[in-house]
């Protein structure tokens, strides 16, 4: 069964308007080829033949004022044998009185000549056109003069001309026929190539409303705009993927994490109920529920996060910055803590480390990294922030002098709310995730080293431009 809609009127639709488009502009781009080629020919041959007639009527001129009149019949009659095919009318005029002689009469069968002498136009230098009997064909007639009073008529019959424009028109509409032919089909073929990837999309679509989301949309690599459409819709659904399996990966996170904190929560209830119904236990229990439930919404505030961030949909508000205010802010904040276990922080940082970013959004991945070195270095221990400028990218190292990480767990201190064996301190295993979930954000990368024993180092690698 094909996953393609049904378009009930053909005539509404894209590929329709092309090919009828196409065929039309190609049929009447050659109607009106023919038309005027058409209109050329009968211009060319009608000044052909009135050149024929004036170059007739200008020999016969020149015969008569050599030789008069016996000169005149002379040629004309030389001039009958040569052109059999197509001969020429010729009749000459001596008094308007007197009706003029045709030479070679039986080739004028057709036409009534007696009616030539009223005919309008027995003058010198005008043209006439004398129909035939049918009114099929005529004379084309010119009339000249001479110095004596004498008048020449010469004259071609249009029937051979309109014979030929006549053949001209039957080969015409014996081509017209094919070729609109060729018009319709090549337009149904053109429309279909040119709309074949807006089919492979509207399937794409079909497929993926029937729940396919793997369908993609074929692409070409012809480097047009509709190939260009496919790609970009292909990584829209990519974008659309990452966010239902984010927004899932988040969920069944949620589900299954929240257990322990809501177990918690109800324990701490249920057994304040079966206590002894003394205030200070009541307030006890609620102090800790509300601990607990500020706890639970840190977990939730962070989680989401994460999954924008991993999602590509994190806001951030990027503006230039200098990092190094920055730093030496989280550095002050975490003296403090520190100083409370002997915990020196150091600093090595350049004048300024100016880049794109989001300060808050920075300081916030920053603080978590001090967050942890703190936690995880003994007392009299050491915890480095140091700052190096690079051409393209600014790197930032946060070190500690602590138990470090056992290097089968490396891999894992990513992951959301994952707490390594040793893990003695509380919290919700979730900072370091928000710090490359951040620092990915930023088109950035993060690392970490660790020698068990020695201690941990994490760099953050962040470009200068951000070029979302």
């Amino acid at each position: 069964m094909s996953l393609m809609p049904r378009i009930p009127n053909i005539s509404k639709t894209i590929g329709f308007k092309i090919a009828a488009a196409y065929s039309l502009l190609l049929t009447f781009s050659f109607v009106g080829l023919n038309v005027f080629a058409y209109l050329f020919l009968e211009t060319t041959l009608a000044r052909q033949s009135r050149r024929m007639i004036a170059g007739e009527v200008e020999s016969l001129q020149e015969q008569y004022r050599i030789g008069g009149r016996a000169a005149f019949d002379h040629k004309a009659l030389e001039n009958d044998s040569l052109r059999k095919n197509n001969p020429f009318f010729t009749r000459a005029i001596s008094s308007p009185r007197r009706p003029g002689r045709v030479f070679f009469p039986q080739y004028w069968k057709d036409f009534d000549l007696t009616a030539l002498e009223d005919f309008p136009g027995q003058t010198a230098d005008q043209w006439i056109s004398f129909p035939n009997r049918d009114h099929t064909y005529a004379l084309e007639i010119y009339t000249a003069g001479h110095s004596d009073g004498t008048l020449f008529q010469v004259g071609i019959s249009t029937e051979d001309r309109l014979a030929i424009l006549r053949r001209y028109k039957e080969s015409f509409l014996v081509v017209s026929a094919p070729l609109i032919l060729l018009a319709v089909g090549g337009g149904a073929f053109l429309s279909r190539r040119a709309l074949r990837p807006l089919r492979n999309l509207i399937e794409t679509v079909v497929s993926i409303e029937a729940g396919k989301m793997d369908a993609r949309v074929p692409v070409s690599r012809t480097g047009d705009e509709l190939d260009e459409l496919g790609r970009l819709f292909n990584r829209m659904i990519e974008k659309i993927n990452q966010l239902i399996q984010g927004m899932r990966a988040s969920l069944d996170s949620v589900a299954h994490d929240l257990r322990t904190p809501m177990t918690h929560f109800r324990n701490i209830a249920e057994t304040a109920l079966q206590q002894e119904q003394s205030l200070p236990a009541f307030r006890e229990a609620l102090q800790e529920c509300m601990d607990e439930s500020d706890r639970i919404l840190r977990m939730l505030h962070m989680l989401m996060d994460i999954s924008e961030a991993q999602a590509g949909t994190m806001r951030l508000d990027i503006k230039p910055m200098d990092l190094v205010p920055v730093a030496e802010s989280m550095a002050d904040m975490y003296r403090y803590v520190g100083e409370e276990r002997g915990i020196r922080i150091e600093t090595h940082l350049p004048p300024d480390a100016m880049l794109e970013a989001d300060a808050d959004r920075i300081g916030q991945a920053l603080a978590n990294l001090l967050d942890n070195a703190v936690k995880f270095t003994p007392p009299e221990g050491l915890v480095r922030v140091i700052i190096h400028k690079e051409p393209d990218h600014i790197l930032m190292q946060v070190s500690d002098s602590g138990a470090g990480i056992p290097s089968e767990e490396i891999h894992r201190i990513w992951d959301r709310l994952f707490r390594g064996a040793q893990a003695t301190h509380q919290g919700l295993g979730l900072g370091l995730s928000m710090v490359k979930a951040v620092v990915e954000a930023h088109e950035g990368e993060i690392r970490a080293q660790s020698t068990p024993g020695v201690g941990s180092i994490f760099t953050v690698q962040l470009p200068r431009r951000h070029h979302r």
